[in-house]
């Protein structure tokens, strides 16, 4: 077990860099910064000295991009890539003195793991000057996995839950704090902040607020769905052309709006239920009247094996009900007796046709 309060000596200044890396190989080094990371303890002194020994040449570089990697593969927690996103959301940090003829160059930093839910880091550093880092703000991107809901603290405060099998790219600096939904659907709890605006867009559609509540969801026929819990909201089409003015719409609490993939305003805006709209949140589903495609879209999030619909005649079944992500099979098979529809189990997938 690591001891949070026991830091590895990683303290690579100037002079102990030469004498540390002649006792230990530059692996151990990286794994040491790994441990440091992940300890929870971290300085900015460390955090400088830690951008110093990456750049100090390709052998560190690799092998923390190794390490990271398989830390990454078997489950260790995401410290280090947190820490390196706030890190990356400073305009510059000073770096300790360092005697070298070499000056720092442009260098990228890669940082890919792979686990039950894949999350991507790309921090781009550009080194202006010997003591000055200037860096840009990263994207992340976070993807839950399908089966089961995934929350998310974004470094302004703000926290996420992302449906299963859903994906979000963001993108947080002193100016924006920015997010792009790829897929599924996501809720979000924004942090208040006067000085920046929290977007969120999807296809050709941007949520705009300052701090709220609310979701959106990628729905049938390439809808989108936006709904507000909590605050007031402002959805604007995204016009592909730069000469057309934004249309915009301004969304209170238990209200609702669709766009298409266009970004344009499908409906006027309606009310919702929020207990039943956001069930979900509480590992539940609830429908009153909703067409089966749209219970199918949502099912397909929470299970291994997907549904496919092939007659389209049943698309538009009315299905009112309510269970838990556990009870998605029983559900299922509730609806072969409830309705004229055939439920044939195959190896990869369940097939859904008309009676």
């Amino acid at each position: 077990m690591i001891d949070k309060h026991n830091k590895p000596q990683v303290n690579y200044t100037n002079q102990e860099t030469e004498k540390t890396s002649s006792v230990k190989s530059t692996k151990v080094q990286a794994r040491e910064w790994l441990i440091y990371f992940n300890s929870g303890q971290t300085t900015k002194e460390q955090r400088d000295n830690f951008v110093l020994w990456f750049n100090e040449n390709d052998a560190n570089k690799k092998a923390f991009k190794q390490s990271y990697k398989v830390w990454q593969t078997i489950g260790i927690t995401d410290s280090a890539v947190e820490w390196l996103q706030q890190y990356a959301n400073q305009n510059s940090v000073t770096l300790p003195t360092k005697k070298s003829k070499n000056t720092f160059a442009k260098s990228t930093l890669w940082l890919t793991g792979i686990a039950a839910s894949v999350l991507f880091i790309v921090v781009n550093n550009t080194f202006k000057a010997t003591n000055t880092l200037g860096v840009t703000a990263p994207e992340i991107v976070f993807t839950s996995p399908v089966g089961e809901n995934r929350s998310i603290t974004l470094s302004d405060g703000t926290s996420v839950t992302l449906a299963g099998n859903s994906s979000i790219s963001v993108n947080i600096n002193q100016h924006e704090r920015h997010i792009l939904l790829h897929k599924g659907s996501a809720y979000f709890d924004v942090i208040h902040d006067s000085e920046r605006v929290f977007s969120v867009s999807a296809q050709q559609t941007e949520v705009r607020v300052r701090g709220t509540a609310f979701e959106v969801k990628h729905s049938t026929d390439n809808e989108l769905k936006i709904s507000v819990k909590r605050g007031l909201v402002d959805v604007a089409d995204l016009p592909e052309q730069g000469n057309k003015d934004e249309n915009i719409v301004q969304l209170h609490p238990n209200e609702q709006l669709r766009t298409n993939k266009n970004g344009a305003f499908i409906n006027e805006v309606t009310h919702f239920n929020p207990e039943t709209e956001f069930a979900w949140l509480n590992a539940r589903l609830i429908y009153d009247n909703v067409p089966l495609e749209n219970v199918i879209l949502d099912i397909n999030r929470y299970i291994k094996k997907p549904v496919i619909v092939l007659d389209e005649s049943i698309n538009k079944l009315p299905i009112t009900a309510s269970f838990t992500f556990d009870q998605i099979e029983p559900v299922l098979t509730g609806l072969v007796a409830a309705y004229s529809i055939n439920l044939t189990e195959q190896d990869n997938r369940i097939v859904l046709t008309k009676n």
